[in-house]
């Protein structure tokens, strides 16, 4: 069965519906999982844990403290809301996710990526996004949502080639659904917009993309190649004990370029297209190179080549690439 959310909310004060919203739900003893910076943007009312202090190994710790709630509502960024939704899918509550900023999907998509492999579960049963929030976070991580939404493009042409290549079911309205959400918001950034509406629709996309995953019923209509490149780098900065803080979606952007690039040598996508990914990342200031994340160029490499490892999934990546095609590919798209 497919679930969605029941409620959607974007817009500026968002967050004054909640009471409403649970009313509409039929809910009234919520538990608020936040950050420390977070909880302030929910009502001192109702009782809160920061995510900070909840062990994610000890299930029968979350069954014990959540049993006397009738629904988890997530606050805050990525981590908030990731473990938020950990929080319900183990004792068995609705989610309500309130995100505070904008960069990444998983404000909506029914996917807990807190380790690989993610965890797939029930999507959030609404969703608050209030506009004066989210658009008063870190520009940086504005940009880092875009990366992720462009990777849709991606993503959608990896999943095609492994339904030709390999024979994996793929579902065509998923695909374009997801395709149009990502092309929308590139057409909107190379229009030069007003960054306060960038916001609203960057919210919208990630919702929409979020979306997409639930229908497909997997997250092959939101990552791809891409998102192997950024879990490789994620994967090598432990390795090596690299000290940079490059987001997700950061490294998902720099991916994009890089896949969109290889497809587009295989004529699955045009020289428009691929030239405006990279186009709309640059316009607002987002990644687009590796020194700009502060990677050398051999973890660069390294990350490329490995990249196929990482999780079971068929790409443009196909069995791996060598490291003398990797670092080719790397300098012809200026990453490197």
């Amino acid at each position: 069965m497919i679930t969605i959310p029941r409620y959607i909310v974007v817009e500026e004060g968002g967050i004054e519906v909640l009471p409403n919203i649970l009313s509409k739900l039929n809910l009234k003893n919520p538990l608020v999982i936040a950050g420390k910076k977070t909880k302030k943007y929910v009502s001192s009312d109702f009782e809160y844990m920061y995510y900070s202090d909840i062990d994610l190994n000890n299930i029968s710790s979350i069954e014990k403290l959540t049993k006397d709630y009738d629904s988890i509502i997530g606050v805050g960024g990525g981590k908030s809301i990731d473990i938020g939704k950990y929080v319900a899918y183990y004792s068995k509550k609705p989610f309500i996710s309130i995100p505070t900023t904008a960069s990444n999907d998983g404000i909506a998509s029914p996917i807990i990526s807190l380790k690989q492999p993610s965890i797939m579960v029930e999507s959030p049963i609404a969703i608050i996004a209030d506009i004066s929030i989210i658009k008063k976070s870190p520009k940086r991580l504005l940009n880092a949502g875009l990366g992720d939404i462009v990777s849709n493009i991606t993503a959608v042409l990896d999943w095609n080639l492994a339904h030709k290549e390999v024979g994996e079911e793929y579902s065509e309205s998923s695909a374009i659904f997801s395709k149009t959400i990502a092309k929308e918001l590139i057409d909107f950034i190379l229009n030069k917009p007003n960054i306060h509406e960038y916001s609203k629709k960057l919210v919208k996309a990630l919702i929409g993309s979020g979306i997409t995953i639930a229908i497909a019923g997997s997250t092959r209509p939101a990552s791809g190649s891409e998102h192997l490149f950024s879990h490789a780098l994620d994967y090598l900065k432990i390795k090596y004990d690299l000290k940079i803080d490059s987001l997700h979606g950061e490294q998902c952007g720099l991916g994009t370029i890089i896949s969109s690039y290889m497809h587009y040598n295989e004529e699955n996508l045009n020289k428009d297209d691929m030239e405006h990914i990279k186009s709309s990342l640059k316009i607002i200031n987002a990644p687009t190179t590796g020194k700009e994340l502060g990677f050398d160029d051999d973890i660069l490499i390294e990350a490329l080549t490995i990249a196929h490892k990482i999780r079971n999934r068929y790409t443009i990546l196909r069995n791996g690439i060598s490291k003398e095609k990797a670092e080719t590919i790397l300098k012809e798209t200026e990453i490197i």
